[in-house]
């Protein structure tokens, strides 16, 4: 009997022992799931941390490229907008090129008017020609010029070669006519710059018939000729070398004829007109002067009719 309850008592307690074991390794199983649980909800945050890390990188990466983008963009809309501005200057510098050697090509009229046009771009509304004053060339137009506003003076020239206004080789081409205006301090400076200009009496003087109701008187000695007369403000003279045998009044009769055809600028007081019955190869003797206000215009010409039309069509 003792022994039985032994068995029991001894049963018992293998029992307790294995139900303390159980609950140990369940423990320690619940201890070890609950740090692989640990364990994994770190790995879990620590993974969602990198993933947070590699988007914001990745972001950031982003946004650089965009701002380069972006950059990259201003960068080549200001290399744009400095390559047009620079465009722009060129073709402004290209404009003022072309202006400066303008070279028209046309009649001796059209070229005429693109030298006018370029000629006013620099001096402004200034008085010139608007009529070549030529009946017939074996060559070209060309214009050349120097001064200001205030002072100038062109040369017109016929060429074999059309130049460009200004061409440093004008030079050395004989003008055929030549334009010049000067202004002075005052009136009456410009006044006592016209020269020839008399008022003195001709009382005695032969005179001849001009035609249009003109007469002329002739001052003659010494082998010359003078043969003046007025018209307005105009005093005009021919001159004739009488020891040559030269006659005056076929000439000034000729003038008077042109003059009812072309109308001379009109002089504010004063302005005078001298011409030769004889002119030699390059010479200019046929000569104009006029003032208006303080400004004294000179127009000298190998040719009477050249002088007196491009006198005449002056704008």
């Amino acid at each position: 009997m003792k022994r039985k309850f032994n068995l029991m008592a001894s049963a018992v307690v293998l029992a307790m022992l294995l139900t303390g074991c159980g609950s140990t390794t369940t423990s320690s199983q619940k201890a070890s799931s609950s740090s692989s649980s640990t364990k994994t909800a770190k790995q879990h945050s620590s993974a969602k941390k990198t993933s947070k890390k590699v988007q914001s990188a990745a972001a950031n990466q982003s946004s650089a490229s965009q701002s380069s983008t972006s950059n990259g963009s201003t960068s080549s809309v200001t290399s744009s907008s400095s390559a047009a501005a620079k465009s722009t200057t060129d073709n402004s510098a290209a404009g003022q090129t072309k202006t400066s050697a303008v070279n028209p090509a046309g009649s001796d009229s059209q070229r005429l008017a693109a030298f006018n046009q370029s000629i006013r771009a620099q001096l402004g509304n200034v008085l010139l020609p608007t009529t070549p004053g030529l009946a017939t060339t074996n060559g070209h137009l060309n214009v050349r010029y120097s001064g200001n506003a205030s002072s100038y003076t062109i040369y017109y020239s016929v060429g074999y070669t059309a130049k460009r206004l200004n061409d440093p080789t004008l030079s050395s081409q004989t003008p055929y006519l030549i334009l010049s205006k000067k202004t002075y301090a005052s009136k009456a400076a410009a006044a006592q710059a016209i020269r020839h200009y008399d008022d003195s009496s001709t009382a005695g003087l032969p005179t001849v018939d001009l035609g249009h109701g003109l007469t002329g008187t002739i001052d003659a000695g010494a082998g010359q000729r003078y043969l003046t007369w007025k018209e307005g403000h105009w005093q005009l003279t021919v001159h004739a070398a009488a020891v040559n045998g030269e006659d005056p009044v076929p000439t000034a009769r000729h003038i008077v004829e042109l003059l009812e055809q072309f109308y001379l600028p009109a002089p504010d007081d004063r302005g005078t007109g001298t011409f030769e019955v004889s002119v030699g190869d390059g010479q200019r003797p046929q000569v104009l002067t006029w003032m208006r206000g303080n400004v004294v215009y000179t127009m000298e010409a190998h040719s009477i009719d050249t002088l007196v039309q491009m006198a005449a069509s002056l704008k």
